[in-house]
């Protein structure tokens, strides 16, 4: 752990040193670096002025970086990572050791479904259908932010927001803008072509963006063992199809009135070749009882958003704008999976069906009101919100020898959410904007209403949560170079339909609690800021702390009934954690600090966290291990060529909470990507990129997460080697 340390204050005070240098002439008209960001306040801010650590990945980052999906855009982030990948996509996202539904995942505010997973490999349902190329920026509030986007926001925030016709179109006039961008990558043998309208006629902006992808999967380390079997080292065999639908309109009805209306489709399909199951054995001590041949995996994910949105610019005493949506959206997942089998309890060919959806519609409204006082002015921001979401389950079971159709086995019931916020905020601007003060309270109210149905018989109550939740922040601006900032927030979330009803009795009995109490969290973070003509810093300390953490407890082995000598679990409110750490983030232009060629830059963020269980004294395994990303670029005069560098640098991973089981420890590693890009003219723009360079062999520590030494399979986890994509970006 020393070292560790020592890597880590030696790398803050290399990084530091130059920018102090730099910051000793402050320039007083330096904005080069005054990002805006919606996350941190529910409207248009300033960096500089948020009272907390806000990561931004824009649509040139995603560009410049090559990114594939959004763990790609993510990759560089501190303190933030991507899960999951492959059959099922992407599951959710782990900020600063808090992951799934303890982050909240918004798409234009539209609050995404909670991650699904039943435990079997036959059906996941993760919130995986998004489509990067839509995406105008990603941002991530790393902390608890339940003040100002409810539950689930315990941990964090990632807000994603799509592309409007504003953002491809070039003139303030009447216009017709295109872009067509095709790529191939061959970490997935994937091509991908993506083309974009926008137009501008009179009082009318529309938007239309097609995308359609053809791929293979994603490829692991060429050292994993390309056998059939459990101990199959290599990605299993698939053909992948993504397409997506985004469209927009929005109609500037008078000076103070604007409409618009939002449609979005998704579909992908992976039909998965699953040969690490060819041969499995299922075994009763040293004697198999059933062995599974014949493996093979269908899945299907849609989502259709449906949205429309009103903007009134009233200027009255109660509010200067007022935005209000409605948002109707289903999502589904459909796997089919097929194998045949042999055993003591018979043999044959059969296919499980499994479909999860999904459904809401949500309302929000949110008023904003500029109010000045003296020399000082107050932005104040309040509103509702109001969701439903309905999750159902359907599972048939198709026995082809047999000739039979019958329903699967299902684990929990259908379930109806109600959920509503109301919230207030105020940021306040005082001492001439030298101090900003910013104070928020929101309260939450959650109904669970389970179902009964041909498929779940078992009657569960209804399930309340309620809960207030505050925010205080300040920043102070020393001044135009250096500010100071410290915020204490609170977070919360309500127990998901699977915490509270989930219900499995095959092999160990997982009894459902619908009395399950809300998980809450308060954080405390305090950092610095600088920035001058050629440098931007970031220095964040945080101290998370979490109660009420639902967990899975061991009740004993059940005695008597069907299910005598089982092990016996349920879900509980028990733990109590903590998780502290720093963050550092930094951005110099090489020309301006230090005379390097015109148009040379770097980037280099740290985190560095721990965690634990506050009780037991275990670490959390979710808390990624020291990481550092060190970024080297070149953009020429015009920005007709150029090239990017970065060098990621992971620290092993050799804590874990051993709870019952030796978990396997993660080496660390050095990755090289490079990317560069070329314009031959105005509008035309070829990229190409190299990624893990030096062709290393690496796993990410999340999808290690209870790994043994000795299971089957860990080459089939690690990521892919050296691979490499191009593109092609025209736009007219």
């Amino acid at each position: 752990m020393s070292n560790k340390k020592t890597f880590l204050a030696a790398s803050v005070l290399a990084a530091i040193s130059p920018a102090l240098y730099a910051q000793s002439t402050p320039n007083e008209n330096a904005t080069m670096f005054d990002e805006v960001v919606v996350s941190a306040t529910r409207t248009e801010q300033s960096i500089k002025d948020v009272s907390s650590s806000i990561s931004k990945v824009t649509a040139d980052d995603i560009e410049n970086t090559m990114a594939n999906d959004i763990q790609d855009a993510l990759k560089y982030t501190p303190g933030v990572s991507a899960n999951g990948g492959g059959r099922f996509g992407l599951s959710g996202f782990t900020i600063r050791g808090m992951s799934d539904s303890r982050i909240k995942m918004l798409v234009d505010g539209v609050q995404q479904p909670t991650p699904y997973n039943p435990g079997s490999n036959e059906q996941r349902k993760y919130p995986s259908a998004i489509e990067i190329d839509t995406l105008k920026a990603i941002e991530v509030n790393k902390g608890p932010s339940s003040t100002l986007y409810g539950s689930d926001a315990l941990g964090g925030t990632v807000l994603m927001q799509t592309k409007n016709p504003e953002d491809i179109l070039r003139t303030d006039g009447n216009e017709n803008a295109f872009e067509v961008k095709t790529s191939y990558n061959s970490i997935d043998a994937s091509s991908k072509t993506t083309g974009t309208w926008a137009m501008r006629a009179a009082e009318l902006e529309t938007l239309v963006m097609l995308t359609y992808k053809t791929g293979k999967e994603s490829q692991t380390h060429s050292n994993g063992a390309d056998i059939e079997g459990p101990d199959r080292g290599a990605a299993n065999p698939a053909d992948a199809q993504i397409g997506n639908l985004l469209a927009k309109a929005f109609y500037q009805l008078n000076d103070s009135h604007r409409i618009g209306t939002t449609v979005e489709y998704y579909t992908s399909q992976y039909d998965e070749d699953e040969l690490s199951q060819e041969g499995y054995s299922m075994m009763m001590g040293t004697t198999p009882i059933i062995t599974y041949y014949d493996n093979y995996n269908k899945d299907t994910t849609t989502r259709l958003r449906f949205g429309l949105e009103h903007e009134w610019q009233a200027n009255n005493y109660l509010f200067d704008t007022l935005e209000s949506k409605i948002n109707i959206q289903q999502t589904e997942s459909l796997s089919e999976n097929y194998d045949t089998s042999t055993g003591m309890y018979g043999s044959g060919r059969r296919m499980r069906e499994r479909i999860a959806n999904d459904d809401s519609i949500q309302f929000d409204a949110q008023f904003d009101k500029i109010a000045e006082f003296g020399e000082s002015f107050h932005q104040v921001t309040y509103g509702f919100s109001f969701r439903q979401n309905k999750f159902a389950t359907e599972n048939t079971d198709y026995k082809y020898d047999k000739g039979t159709v019958g329903p699967g086995h299902t684990d929990m019931p259908d379930a109806t959410m109600t959920q509503y916020g109301i919230f207030a905020q105020d940021q306040a601007f005082l001492l001439d904007e030298q101090l900003v003060l910013t104070a928020g309270l929101r309260y939450d109210s959650f109904k669970a209403e389970p179902e009964t149905n041909d498929g779940f018989d078992t009657e569960y109550p209804d399930s309340k949560n309620d809960a207030f939740t505050a925010k205080l922040g300040s920043v102070y601006h020393i001044n135009n170079s250096f500010s100071v900032l410290a915020q204490v927030s609170q977070g919360f979330k309500a127990p998901t339909l699977q915490d509270m009803y989930y219900f499995y009795d095959s092999g160990a009995v997982i009894d459902a609690n619908p009395d399950l109490k809300a998980e809450s969290s308060i954080s405390y973070e305090t950092g610095i800021r600088a920035q001058s003509d050629a440098t931007q810093i970031e220095l964040i300390a945080f101290y998370n702390d979490y109660s009420d953490f639902i967990n899975q407890q061991y009740l004993g082995k059940v005695v008597g009934g069907p299910n005598d000598g089982k092990e016996h679990y349920t879900k509980e409110n028990i733990d109590s954690v903590e998780i502290y750490g720093v963050e550092f983030s930094s951005t110099y232009l090489l020309d301006e600090a230090f005379d390097a060629p015109q148009g040379t830059y770097s980037k280099l963020s740290i985190a560095y966290a721990e965690g634990r269980d506050k009780k037991t004294g275990a670490s959390i395994d979710s808390v990624a291990p020291l990481t550092s990303n060190l970024g080297l670029g070149y953009d020429s005069v015009g920005y007709t060529y150029g090239a990017l560098l970065n060098i990621n640098m992971v620290a092993s991973k050799d804590k874990w909470a051993n709870e019952g089981y030796e978990n396997i420890n993660v080496a660390g590693y050095t990755l090289v990507d490079l990317t560069a890009y070329y314009k031959p003219m105005k509008d035309l723009t070829l990229r190409g990129g190299l990624f893990n360079a030096f062709d290393k062999q690496y796993w990410l520590y999340n999808d290690m997460i209870g790994t043994e030494t000795g299971d089957d399979g860990i080459d089939r986890k690690a990521q892919a080697g050296r691979n490499w994509g191009i593109e092609l970006d025209y736009k007219f």
